[in-house]
Order: structure tokens, then sequence, then C-alpha cells
């Protein structure tokens, strides 16, 4: 989305708990470093940053270790911000034009909640007059540039989670052309759902998981990387998932029937993310919900990318976008 090319660049992943930072000094992954960094409270809330000054200063002690002066950076687009839409375009319309047709049609044909919005397009199927549209403010995207740039770093690259999720899965060989798949992102305070079918996104939906997260307590753990510890009632947080995972059936229904008229449903779900409860999450869903369950889990991401967590998947599927 932006510019410059070298080889070594950092993937940077920010929620409202923890930055994370992802290293490549070279085109291995086996050469990378990662950096945790927990987030007071109130700098981050509900993806949306509410303190520049915290994390400029933040970013500010942090950049030598990532790089520092003159180093790429990519970075997530806040899931919050984020709008899918289908569209319909002239078949003359040739790919590499397309996004400069949605641009002129932006307030004529299509329509966004937002003004001066970001926006990428995806068309699995060239030439046939339907793509999809993914669209964001540029407001909270643009307080990410700015603080790059006030720390002499080059942003190099804005993606949507669901994308690099999509893309790390696709690494793990985890995804059948004949079959559609529910992508469920679990973060402590926050779940992201993708459906996603032969090469098309055909949902998406952020949803906010309710818990303080005032009660979630950073603790060191190997070097240069943390965990986190719940001290509030752990029943009622088991309560608060099984309340989503009870709306993930909600929304295979409504794919399935509402959407897709009975005619297309959700085959099997895959589970990621950082949720320290990942592994219950997984087994609930197993327990609660009719479809195959998969998991990307530490021993999964460690077989096919050695140093690496569960936890880093997302930034792992960042860091394998290639720059054009």
């Amino acid at each position: 989305m932006f510019k410059k090319k070298k080889t070594s660049h950092v993937s940077i992943e920010i929620n409202d708990y923890v930055l994370r930072a992802l290293v490549l000094k070279g085109p291995d992954l086996t050469q990378a470093k990662l950096y945790e960094v927990p987030l007071p409270n109130e700098v981050i809330e509900e993806a949306t940053v509410k303190d520049e000054m915290a994390l400029f200063e933040i970013f500010k002690e942090n950049a030598s270790q990532w790089g520092g002066k003159r180093q790429n950076v990519r970075f997530f687009v806040p899931d919050p911000t984020v709008l899918l839409k289908s569209f319909e375009y002239p078949r003359d319309v040739e790919a590499d034009k397309l996004k400069e047709y949605v641009q002129m049609e932006l307030g004529h044909s299509i329509h966004l909640p937002f003004q001066d919005p970001l926006i990428d397009v995806y068309d699995p199927t060239e030439g046939d007059g339907q793509a999809m549209l993914f669209a964001a403010s540029s407001e909270e995207v643009n307080k990410y540039i700015n603080l790059f740039l006030d720390i002499h770093m080059e942003p190099q690259a804005a993606d949507i989670r669901a994308l690099c999720n999509l893309r790390l899965i696709e690494h793990l060989e985890l995804l059948s052309e004949d079959k559609t798949y529910l992508i469920a992102n679990w973060l402590i305070n926050e779940l992201s759902i993708c459906i996603y079918s032969n090469g098309h996104v055909d949902f998406l939906r952020y949803q906010q998981i309710p818990t303080n997260i005032n009660q979630w307590h950073a603790k060191p753990a190997k070097e240069n990387e943390v965990t986190f510890t719940y001290d509030g009632d752990l029943e009622d947080y088991r309560m608060t998932i099984m309340d989503q995972i009870l709306e993930l059936d909600r929304i295979m229904n409504f794919f399935r029937f509402s959407l897709h008229k009975g005619e297309k449903s959700v085959d099997e779900i895959v589970v990621m993310g950082d949720n320290p409860l990942l592994d219950t999450i997984f087994s609930t869903l197993q327990e609660t919900l009719p479809v195959p369950i998969k998991i990307v889990d530490d021993g999964l991401i460690e077989e096919h990318y050695p140093g690496f967590q569960a936890k880093h998947a997302s930034l792992l599927g960042l860091a394998l976008k290639e720059i054009h």
C-alpha cells in the first residue's frame, strides 16, 4: 500500500493489551526475532488508539530493537474499521483497473459509511462482473502511519488481519478448494470472524468479548515475551466465551439460510488467536457445534515455524505478505 522495498522489515501487531513485533532481516523466517511489550491500560481501547503520546513513547523506546531508522514497517488495519462489500462492475474493466474503477464510483454506485476510505479490491474470478471491496476508515490507519513516521520508520503495508490469517492457513495447507471455512480469531477481548471458500471471502464480523482488561496481567515469559493471567472469576469469563460460541452458531445459520437460502453452509471451523484459553475454546467448540473443528495451536505453528507459537499466527501471516 505504501512504498520502498528491501528485505528487512518489521511486522507489528497491536491490540488492547500487547504490542508484538516480528523483525525479519532476511528472506527466511528462521532468522526472525520476536519482541512483545505489554501495553498500559487505556493506551488502546477496543482496537482504537486513545493515547497517541503514550504509544509514541513505547514506539520510540523499542524502535532500535525493531531495526531503527528507515526500517520498513507492516501493521494491521484495526479490525473494527474494516468493511467488506460486494460490488458489480462492467465486464470490460480490466483487472488492474478495478481499484481505479471503485475510486471513481465511490459516492455514486458504491457507497461507504466513512469519508476518505482506504480501499483494496479482490476479484476471485476475473471478468465475471462481481468482486469484493475491502474498505477502512483512514483516520485510525493514519494515526499509526504518523507515529511510525515520527520515529523515522517507513510504513510499507497496512493489511487486514483476516487476510493475513488466510495467508498463514494456506501456508499451513489447512484449506481445501471444495469447502467453506469459518476462521475464528480469538483474542482476550476480541473475536474476529471470517467465512471463506474457494478463494473468496464471503463474510467478515468483528465482536468485542466483554471482559475487564484491567484484570488481565502480563508476566514475563521467555526472553522478550509475556504471558497473560486473569485475576477475575474465570468461570464468568468462560461463560462469556460460551456466549460467543453460541453467536458463532447463529452466524453459521444466518450464512446458510439468510445469505445462501440453504444452498451453502460452513463445512469446517478453524480456531486461532492469542487467547490464553484457546485450547478450552477448541474443546468447547467441538462439544457444542456440529461441524469439524481445526486449531492453529502451538504444536502446529512450531512444526512449520520453529520458535513461534499460536499467538504469533496473525503476525506470521503479515510477515509472509509479498510486497510488490
